[in-house]
């Protein structure tokens, strides 16, 4: 899959208030991305798990710390049988 490097400016103080690191911001703001697009409805759960680069069970556990519910249609399932089937292409 394609993907775009997009840069933004953040004030050095927002980083500090944040209590993160510079190093650490990347990872939060795609987190905190992909949270915002599967709760907004505008992400299925597979695409905002691929968004976070988080695995599959640690996303899912965000989502309650967060207080939102799991939405798993068939777009999820079929997103999810899709990647079986590359997985098990690429192990034989």
């Amino acid at each position: 899959m394609k993907q775009v490097t997009v840069s933004v400016n953040i004030p050095e103080e927002v980083i500090h208030l944040l209590g993160l690191k510079e190093k650490e911001l990347e990872r939060e703001l795609k987190i905190r991305f992909s949270v915002t697009l599967y709760s907004e409805g505008r992400v299925s759960l597979g695409k905002a798990v691929e968004i976070s680069g988080l695995p599959y069970a640690e996303f899912m556990e965000l989502l309650a710390d967060y207080g939102l519910g799991i939405d798993y249609g068939l777009e999820d399932l079929q997103e999810d049988l899709q990647a079986i089937k590359e997985l098990d292409a690429q192990q034989r």
